[in-house]
């Protein structure tokens, strides 16, 4: 979808840099459409970044989450703290007050215990 519209201002940007060859149309015209159009491109470019950072962002989450996945499913039980696995599934301990604290995984869910 942005790639289209970037390919078709492209078109459009070239087409009227033809019609300024041909026709020599008003400086200050063929300024504000190029302005305009150039405007566009640099706004669908920028777009296509924030899009490709996301999208890579999401597949990182995808992967670390089936690597917790498959960690855990190669576990029998755990009988005692298991600080490789812990250091998987935990990315930040939050204390939130004296009996309160909040645990933030490694996918973004937080999680808030009560110590007793």
């Amino acid at each position: 979808m942005i790639d289209g519209e970037l390919q078709e201002r492209q078109g459009e940007l070239a087409a009227l840099v033809k019609l300024n060859l041909k026709t020599g149309i008003d400086d200050t015209i063929y300024g504000e459409e190029y302005n305009r159009i150039a405007s566009r491109m640099e706004e669908l470019k920028s777009n296509r970044l924030s899009v490709t950072v996301a999208e890579s962002v999401r597949r990182e989450t995808l992967n670390r989450m089936q690597e917790i996945a498959d960690t855990l499913r190669s576990k029998d039980t755990i009988g005692e703290f298991d600080e490789v696995l812990f250091g998987m599934l935990v990315e930040q301990i939050k204390v939130i007050n004296l009996v309160q604290v909040e645990f933030v995984l490694q996918s973004g869910i937080e999680i808030v215990e009560i110590i007793s």
